[in-house]
């Protein structure tokens, strides 16, 4: 698997109407993964220890890196189209984004995931 991690910084207009920013983050989760096939899943986490606290981070998940290539050349696509870049860059107002990373798994099966059993 590979994973886009972006750190993303929240603006002060985030900061000041926390329910009016995640809810257009849940919006633009829709509208801006619709339709984007190679994405596998999406998670957010806020950082609450250490540098940067409360910044965020999003990771999305690809199968592989052709898959991680076809979906940098979907949005290549739809940055031609004026309303979709418009809406996209109003992220600015919401947020910053710091930096991002791609990460893969390591060449071994590692880790547990207590998260994906059923309760007992």
């Amino acid at each position: 698997m590979l994973y886009l991690v972006y750190r993303i910084r929240p603006t002060p207009a985030a900061e000041s109407d926390p329910a009016e920013f995640w809810s257009w983050v849940g919006q633009r989760e829709h509208w801006f993964y619709e339709g984007l096939d190679t994405v596998l899943a999406t998670r957010w986490a806020v950082r609450t220890v250490g540098t940067d606290v409360h910044t965020l981070e999003h990771t999305v998940t690809f199968a592989d890196e052709a898959a991680w290539g076809r979906y940098r050349q979907q949005l290549s696509e739809r940055s031609r189209t004026p309303a979709w870049e418009q809406r996209h860059t109003e992220q600015g107002h919401w947020w910053q984004l710091l930096d991002a990373a791609l990460l893969s798994d390591p060449p071994v099966p590692l880790g547990f995931d207590r998260t994906a059993e059923p309760p007992e």
